[in-house]
């Protein structure tokens, strides 16, 4: 199509063009920085917010910063030697989302998803045989520490130097008070646990996969990135559409300014434009 032609479209397609030229833009842009795709993810629960929480300050009206139900958050490939730990943050003052070290997304246990017709199966091989596939949902919580698993059944915690040589990992700073130890580790990984009042202890002592087994420590081709960046209460759309009892259970500070956003991006060109027809010719 010429540029001819362009102009003799109406006026809204035009502008729905350019609209989705530069929504299309946008994706092709953050998918060149994360090196995934799709290269965000709808914050699906609160196991990642600040509110009620005594070890944070209570987030502002806006809850930006912080990681909350209905976030769009930016997934950026990451490899070990990119992760910081919440240890390794402390010792650094390097913070992410409100507290020490990164957040990133894995797969609990690195399970994608569940075949109906063998649990061992992968989706195309399930589908192959007709089976069922319950895809897993990838969970966003932060990087405590890294365990090390040594033969003998000792655990090492590299960042502070700590060796467990009884089988029982125990450190109140990364949830693991001596009444909550973390035994039964097969594995070195990471050791993840959500922000929230209801995450007081690390996914490898409360959280189970698909298959209802412990979570061991998040190995590196588990992760599917770390989490930077973030576009607030756009989610929720998504949420309200399709899961209705979390957009119900997101801030209501959060709905608010999903609502405030909706208005200003709807009305907000009408109303600039309307004001430069009237206001502007003036100047001249």
């Amino acid at each position: 199509m010429d540029l001819e032609a362009l102009k003799q479209l109406p006026p809204w397609a035009r502008e729905l063009g350019s609209a989705l030229l530069v929504v299309s833009a946008v994706f092709m842009l953050t998918w060149v920085y994360t090196g995934n795709w799709p290269p965000m993810v709808v914050i699906e629960s609160g196991s990642m917010e600040h509110d009620d929480n005594p070890l944070y300050p209570e987030p502002g009206f806006t809850h930006i910063g912080a990681i909350d139900t209905g976030d769009l958050v930016l997934v950026k490939s990451a490899e070990r030697s990119d992760i910081v730990t919440y240890l390794t943050g402390k010792q650094q003052g390097y913070e992410r989302y409100g507290d020490y070290g990164d957040v990133i997304i894995y797969y609990k246990n690195g399970l994608r998803g569940v075949c109906s017709a063998g649990a061992s199966l992968d989706e195309t091989e399930c589908n192959r045989q007709d089976g069922e596939w319950t895809p897993a949902t990838p969970v966003i919580h932060r990087a405590m520490a890294w365990v090390e698993v040594r033969d003998n059944g000792s655990y090492y915690l590299p960042e502070v130097d700590m060796e467990f040589a009884n089988g029982k990992l125990v450190l109140a700073e990364i949830g693991l008070p001596p009444g909550a130890p973390l035994t039964g580790l097969t594995q070195s990984g990471y050791i993840t646990k959500g922000d929230s009042v209801g995450n007081r202890h690390p996914d490898q002592l409360t959280h189970r996969d698909l298959l209802g087994q412990s979570v061991q420590p998040v190995q590196p081709g588990d992760i599917v990135g770390m989490a930077r960046g973030e576009l607030p209460w756009f989610g929720l759309i998504k949420l309200k559409l399709t899961q209705p009892e979390n957009y119900a259970a997101a801030p209501e500070e959060c709905r608010q300014m999903l609502l405030i956003s909706l208005v200003t991006v709807i009305i907000g060109p009408f109303v600039i434009q309307r004001g430069w027809e009237q206001w502007g010719p003036r100047r001249k």
